[in-house]
């Protein structure tokens, strides 16, 4: 049985403009965006409805290669599932 989870969360960018960045939960990719902002000046409010299965899920960013600026998540709140760590939920 799948469950409806909002997931709401900020991307920062430390380093350069024109990077792109990943975002996973769990094994399977939410999705890859090129950052076309100023750096350290502005962040992103990432909303992801999703339909989860119960269990636990990383949520995790990676910079897309070369790209040389570093991606952090930072203020992560989600609905209809429990934040049980900086960056992993768990649905019931």
């Amino acid at each position: 049985m799948k469950h409806d989870v909002k997931l709401k969360f900020e991307v920062h960018c430390k380093g350069s403009m024109g990077d792109a960045y990943r975002l996973y939960l769990g094994k399977d990719l939410l999705t890859e965006r090129q950052w076309r902002f100023p750096p350290e000046t502005t962040y992103l409010v990432e909303n992801a409805p999703l339909r989860l299965v119960k269990g636990e899920y990383d949520l995790r960013i990676e910079t897309v290669q070369p790209g040389t600026g570093t991606f952090i998540i930072k203020n992560v709140n989600v609905e209809q599932a429990e934040l049980i760590g900086d960056n992993r939920i768990q649905v019931q």
